[in-house]
């Protein structure tokens, strides 16, 4: 059953942050080491698999790029609605930078691109694949020009800056391998592949460790309203502008589809990691991971029941 297929898929993620979680409150991981586990996600873990998966994408056709094109147009403006909405609501700086960034940038690699697999077909999967990309060096570079500027750099400075980010640098890495159909050397690529396979898990538990400490760290407790609206943004305005922005171009239906169902993925672990990296609405970031991850067991079999059934969708 399609349903139970997506809880199967999701709920390995969190018994991962439950083992992070378990650990902080059992003083197992402390706020030193959890910092530690982020900083090894951050530097080598999800560098390391955004370049040995991106590396493997190929090129895309000419109606393909105007479909991803349209795809990362609809990701920053949810975005930069998000951020909007919080200058009007009165947010901080940080608030406003974290929550667009959790309101854009989606766990597609690791939950949404299996799913799309299993049911909209292997077919599918490869043409989406490329929205790994855009979520990876679109979204996460204006993600974390935001985290910059809220941190007090200028804007044009942190835009620039943050093409420096490790994780950033990682995707264009793999993107050009991919575009100039580049492979590593074969040792050096499986010593890639060793590292990608832990930075989603590692991320995870690190996120569960974070959550645990909420009370042992000197760090205000985030609001909800920002989470929650990052929340909304990022499971209901995102999928729908996306299927609303592809249909205006020529790519093929199938992408139209498995696009819509990466865009409704979770936020994902990497907007936590590089929050916490640039120490700007952290714990609020955990809480929109974690909350959108939770509510995606609903959210992601909903959208992917009514692409399947293609109704009321097409």
């Amino acid at each position: 059953m399609l349903v139970l297929d997506i809880v199967a898929r999701v709920w390995p993620f969190f018994l991962l942050v439950a083992a992070g979680l378990a650990l902080s409150r059992l003083r197992l991981l402390d706020a030193r080491m959890t910092q530690g586990l982020s900083a090894y996600v951050y530097w080598v873990g999800f560098p390391a698999l955004l370049v040995h998966s991106l590396s493997r994408l190929g090129r895309p056709g000419h109606d393909l790029i105007l479909g991803l094109t349209a795809y990362a147009g609809a990701g920053l403006v949810v975005m930069a609605s998000v951020a909007a909405a919080g200058r009007l609501l009165g947010w901080t700086r940080a608030e406003r930078a974290g929550a667009g960034m959790a309101s854009g940038v989606g766990n597609s690699a690791f939950l949404a691109l299996p799913i799309t697999g299993a049911v909209l077909g292997a077919e599918t999967a490869r043409l989406v694949a490329g929205v790994v990309a855009i979520d990876f060096v679109v979204m996460a570079a204006t993600g974390v020009g935001l985290l910059g500027w809220a941190a007090g750099r200028s804007i044009w400075r942190s835009t620039l800056q943050a093409f420096r980010n490790p994780v950033v640098a990682a995707a264009l890495a793999g993107v050009a391998l991919a575009l100039l159909d580049i492979a590593l050397p074969q040792p050096l690529d499986r010593a890639v592949g060793m590292a990608a396979a832990s930075g989603s898990p590692v991320g995870l538990v690190a996120l569960g460790a974070a959550l645990g400490l909420r009370e042992t760290e000197d760090e205000t407790a985030p609001s909800w309203g920002p989470v929650t609206l990052a929340a909304l943004a990022k499971l209901v305005a995102f999928p729908l502008l996306a299927w609303l922005a592809i249909g205006l171009t020529p790519a093929p239906p199938a992408f139209r589809a498995g696009a819509t169902l990466l865009a409704a993925a979770p936020t994902a672990v990497n907007v936590f990691i590089q929050t916490r990296a640039y120490g700007v609405f952290a714990r609020g970031a955990a809480r929109t991971v974690a909350l959108t991850t939770a509510l995606s067991l609903a959210t992601l079999a909903l959208v992917a029941l009514l692409l399947k059934a293609g109704h009321p969708l097409n």
